[in-house]
């Protein structure tokens, strides 16, 4: 009997130890095919990204010459917005006055908000932002957000675990200015191409993120 119950505690532990390599292998295992599955959906996200591409390219072309047809025949009375069947050709978070900012850098002072001239180049800037956001764009992360947000500047590239990623970062290149207060010169400066693609995963409107493809040449880089 004491050589049975030797020979079962043996046998126990034995179980025990290989329950316990089996764990350790399934989690090693798990680890290694964690990575590969980000990078999988990595790589579906930036085909999605490329698929909806050249509709977002369309969009940005077709802005400049519906623009003023818009906004001349098919703004609301009040002239903040489009007729309800167009909403989609602006931005859901502004009116056609556009934002403060765009108020202060764009909009010649003592100049009315509401001229058509105003709406016209707001609509002409951001047009289609609705589909942007609704159509192109991915739902919103909250807790994500709030886990990275303040992080957000110290990175040049985000990837979340579904693979919707962003790339932000202001890449510097030598550049001349030829022409200043009106006259003539030659001056090297240096000026930033701001790069900014994907999907804008820190700024949610009605829970989305906006399909993005900025690519501007900027004088200085923001702070």
């Amino acid at each position: 009997m004491h050589f049975i119950a030797l020979l079962l505690g043996h046998m126990a532990a034995g179980y025990f130890l290989l329950i316990h390599q089996f764990l350790k292998w399934a989690g090693w295992c798990f680890n290694r095919r964690e990575p590969v599955k980000r990078y999988a959906l990595l790589t579906v996200r930036i085909g999605q990204w490329l698929l909806y591409l050249p509709l977002h390219i369309l969009l940005v072309g077709l802005r400049y010459p519906l623009a003023p047809i818009a906004v001349k025949y098919f703004s609301t009375p009040n002239k903040l917005n489009l007729v309800w069947w167009l909403r989609w050709m602006e931005t859901p978070d502004n009116p056609l006055t556009g934002d403060p900012g765009w108020q202060t850098e764009h909009i010649k002072p003592g100049s009315d908000p509401l001229s058509d001239e105003n709406r016209t180049g707001w609509l002409e800037r951001n047009g289609f932002a609705w589909v942007n956001y609704f159509i192109l764009g991915c739902a919103a992360n909250v807790v994500w957000i709030i886990w990275h947000y303040d992080e957000q500047n110290n990175r040049w590239f985000w990837v979340r675990p579904d693979g919707y990623w962003m790339l932000r970062t202001f890449i510097p290149f030598p550049d001349v200015v030829i022409f200043k207060d009106g006259r003539l010169c030659w001056t090297p400066t240096e000026r930033y191409l701001n790069v900014y693609w994907g999907w804008s995963l820190f700024g949610a409107v009605e829970g989305r993120h906006k399909f993005t493809f900025t690519t501007r040449i900027k004088s200085q880089r923001p702070a």
